[in-house]
């Protein structure tokens, strides 16, 4: 159920399955969290985040003294190898607890936080052209302060030759970090976050159906059913109602038992009390875990409750199913083979699979962030997907050496190495 995606550079390395296993090399990104990534049928991309004792790392790393990966990476999900999209000199300063989502060919990010964390968050919103990223990255400086863009200042920003600012008028959220965005295009809504001193559970949203975004605040801060402010939390949408799940502040994380949940329509607070697993009852309460919905199920995995200032810490390695339909939580038997935190998940349906790359966990009595990619499989693959997996696992790093259409292998499925 739990697969190890190694990727092919390191592939006979006998040290790879090892939590902390770190090579010294440039061929794929370094243990981080606070990053975010997408999964698409043939990718996974990754932007930013965060590794605080890597020292001896020397690219982005200690490009300004500190170790914030100003990093777009893209993981070819067939011939698993690692392709660095665009570097330090072109991509946002605010790449940790940021947001992302894909529209097409696009990329957008919204908020998130430089170091020190806390002192330099954004509410500005980038747009990234995919199809731009199969050429190397220009090298060209970051011109932007990482302010959200007015219509009345300019009509376009042009940050490099792939990340562009998004010209927005309107309720233009506070500066912010630890929010959740929810895709639902034209439309982008943003959930709480922190500015790094006050925590919010502020409803903001997005259209981007016209040349200029406008936002509009849903949320009324009157609202006696407003939820406590908070950051590191998921959310997931049934086009009618946001699930609010879980998250905390530095020190606290909030339950699960109850979900909140904010009606789009009449603009609305709710909460939704849930019936728990027969035999395991309710996950315990967390944050900076990841949700992932397919369809009318939410994925949760891993998190963390308490705080670091107190040693008061409690990492999960459980992994659940919230149903939306009936509101019901289901523990899987299967659990990570260590607690993981700040970590970022996607879910693939063509291979029924969630999709885990990085975050923050223990080893040996150590604080680690990993570069592991997981592949837990939740839900049934398409057959062909399934087969393709086979055969990549078995060609591995031999694609010069193999005619594929000697072999039969369907174009469509061509392409995906092509990437």
């Amino acid at each position: 159920m739990i697969q190890i995606i190694h990727p092919v550079t390191h592939v006979d390395d006998p040290e790879k399955d090892r939590i902390s296993y770190e090579p010294q090399c440039t061929c794929c990104p370094v243990g981080r969290s606070g990053h975010r990534i997408i999964v698409t049928d043939d990718s996974l991309y990754s932007l930013g985040g965060f590794n605080p004792v890597l020292t001896g790392y020397m690219t982005t790393v200690n490009a300004r003294g500190h170790p914030l990966f100003k990093e777009l990476w893209r993981f070819n999900l067939s011939t698993r190898k690692w392709h660095l999209l665009d570097d330090f000199y072109s991509v946002p300063p605010t790449i940790a607890s940021h947001t992302i989502a894909k529209v097409g060919r696009w990329l957008f990010l919204f908020g998130g936080t430089a170091i020190p964390f806390g002192e330099t968050p954004t509410s500005a919103l980038y747009r990234y052209d995919l199809q731009s990223s199969k050429h190397p990255a220009s090298g060209d400086r970051c011109d932007c302060d990482g302010h959200a863009i007015r219509g009345d200042e300019v009509a376009h920003v042009r940050i490099s030759n792939h990340w562009h600012l998004i010209p927005v008028a309107g309720d233009i959220p506070e500066e912010r970090y630890g929010h959740t965005m929810t895709m639902s295009f034209p439309y982008v809504y943003i959930v709480g976050g922190t500015s790094g001193y006050i925590y919010n559970s502020e409803v903001f949203r997005l259209d981007l159906s016209g040349p200029m975004g406008k936002w509009t605040k849903l949320s009324s801060d009157s609202d006696p059913r407003q939820p406590v402010g908070r950051y590191r939390h998921e959310t997931a949408f049934d086009g009618k109602k946001l699930y609010v799940f879980g998250g905390g502040t530095e020190r606290d994380a909030f339950s699960l038992v109850n979900i909140h949940t904010f009606d789009i329509s009449t603009c609305e607070w709710g909460t939704l009390k849930t019936l728990p697993d027969p035999q395991h009852g309710h996950p315990k309460s967390r944050k900076c875990h990841s949700c992932c919905q397919y369809k009318n199920d939410v994925f949760l995995v891993g998190g963390v409750s308490g705080t670091s200032a107190t040693n008061e810490m409690t990492l999960y390695d459980d992994i659940w199913k919230f149903s939306l339909t009936n509101a019901t939580w289901f523990k899987y038997f299967t659990a990570l083979s260590v607690p993981l935190y700040f970590h970022s998940a996607d879910f693939l349906p063509s291979k029924g699979c969630i999709i885990i790359f990085g975050g923050v966990t223990s080893y040996n009595g150590d604080v680690v962030r990993t570069k592991r990619i997981l592949s837990v499989r939740v839900a049934v693959g398409n057959l062909l997907e399934l087969a393709w997996d086979v055969v990549c696992d078995f060609i591995k790093d031999r694609w010069n050496e193999i005619d594929m259409n000697e072999l039969g292998i369907p174009l469509s499925l061509q392409t995906k190495v092509c990437l």
